[in-house]
């Protein structure tokens, strides 16, 4: 008897908590809720590059979706800026900010592309209340710079040629003539991107050709030098990475001038 009795409050014990647990559970379908979004240029500007922008996240373009449904897009955060998004209650629901398109970001200036800026967050909708989606966007691609010493500078017939491996048609070329001016974007995930690059330099010097692997968000400078400018006749490629050297290379020369 003690045993069935014991039984029977465990049982009302465990339903009276299942009851409390529905009741304190976020409601996530069967109604509506609102949500309330907010841009953040989250820019950290590690060093100063001709990359800078100052970026007006009015302009963004923001897009919302549920489990891969489009919900809208391409709207600009100024006309919802201040403003609530009725939906309907649920989860898997992500908003999406970006200064231009990964296509622009490549294709713009010549295609010497642009720095975009892009922000993701994934979220639930309540039903009944508001929900606060605070949207952090950071520069996505990386840009790539070039620099000739003023020895080199003095010569004729320099040139570094620039490409992503996967992208060999979108060929990119610093020289004398434009070198100064110029920064080169690349899209890149999370995973890297390889660039190609081949540095020409008069004779004595043979061509040198070398990859690097790029990550997002990440500003990249080759520099080439020769040492003692003038008084030595060592070539130096060095590769630098938010102003950190990554690596530096000899570039060799032709015994031969004429082989």
């Amino acid at each position: 008897m003690n045993k069935q009795i014991l039984y029977i409050l465990s049982l009302m014990g465990l339903l009276s908590f299942a009851a409390c647990t529905s009741e304190e559970e976020p409601a996530l379908s069967g109604g509506m809720g609102e949500i309330r979004l907010s841009v953040v240029d989250a820019t950290e500007v590690v060093v100063d590059t001709k990359a800078s922008s100052d970026w007006d996240v009015e302009v963004f373009s923001v897009s919302l979706s549920q489990g891969g449904t489009s919900i809208f897009f391409d709207r600009p955060y100024g006309d919802i800026a201040g403003t609530s998004i009725s939906c309907v209650a649920g989860e898997g629901y992500q908003v999406t900010v970006e200064s231009c398109t990964e296509a622009e970001a490549e294709s713009v200036n010549n295609n010497w592309g642009q720095a975009r800026m892009e922000g993701k967050e994934t979220f639930a909708v309540l039903a009944g209340q508001p929900t606060d989606v605070a949207v952090e966007c950071r520069r996505a691609n990386a840009s790539v710079e070039v620099v000739f010493s003023d020895f080199i500078e003095s010569l004729s017939g320099y040139s570094i040629k620039i490409h992503a491996t996967d992208a060999p048609s979108r060929v990119l070329t610093f020289n004398q003539s434009n070198y100064k001016a110029k920064t080169a974007y690349f899209n890149v995930d999370e995973s890297g991107r390889t660039l190609a690059y081949t540095v020409n330099l008069p004779t004595p010097y043979k061509p040198y050709e070398g990859i690097c692997t790029l990550a997002p968000s990440k500003d990249y400078k080759l520099s080439v030098t020769v040492k003692g400018e003038g008084s030595s006749t060592t070539a130096t490629l060095g590769i630098t990475v938010d102003g950190t050297l990554l690596e530096e290379i000899t570039l060799k020369q032709n015994i031969n001038p004429y082989e």
